[in-house]
């Protein structure tokens, strides 16, 4: 592809990260291990865990694990739909407090720090930072601009005749 943009050339921009980040904890299974031996290191010797209970505790740590690998690849998977597609995005930076537009047809996605981008442009956007999707604007020059959605929308007949 002799037009594509290298990851190392586009600007990253996102929101604020701190408040994404602070939705749960990443563990992985070395540290619930860790965890759980530890656990065992230091109960109780008169009141013991059961089995079940480290049971239970394992099947809470997959299930998580499970959610995290769904919603990396739903991210993914809504990244991709948007190739093709023009989008508008808002990224506050969290520095200025300055809002920022960005505006564009997403060209391709990237995925850093298991992060979903879209490329428009120079700009790798934050797919949780776009507002809007839209098919891509013909080049006719035709395209409708009424936002209310209240205007006439056109020709399309439904009539069924």
């Amino acid at each position: 592809m002799a037009d594509s943009v290298s990851a190392t050339s586009l600007n990253f921009v996102s929101s604020d990260q701190s408040t994404k980040t602070g939705t749960g904890l990443n563990v992985d299974t070395e540290t619930f291990l860790k965890l759980l031996v530890a656990q065992m290191q230091y109960q109780d010797p008169l009141e013991p865990q059961t089995n079940s209970e480290f049971v239970a505790e394992l099947a809470q740590m997959t299930a998580q694990q499970q959610m995290q690998t769904m919603n990396s690849s739903l991210s993914i998977s809504k990244a991709m739909s948007m190739v093709g597609k023009e989008v508008y995005a808002e990224v506050l930076d969290s520095d200025s407090g300055i809002t920022y537009c960005y505006d564009g047809i997403v060209s391709s996605v990237i995925m850093k720090n298991n992060t979903a981008y879209v490329v428009v442009g120079s700009n790798a956007i934050d797919i949780d930072d776009i507002q809007e999707v839209g098919d891509a604007a013909d080049t006719s020059g035709t395209k409708d601009t009424d936002s209310s959605g209240s205007g006439d929308t056109g020709s399309t007949d439904s009539s069924g005749s």
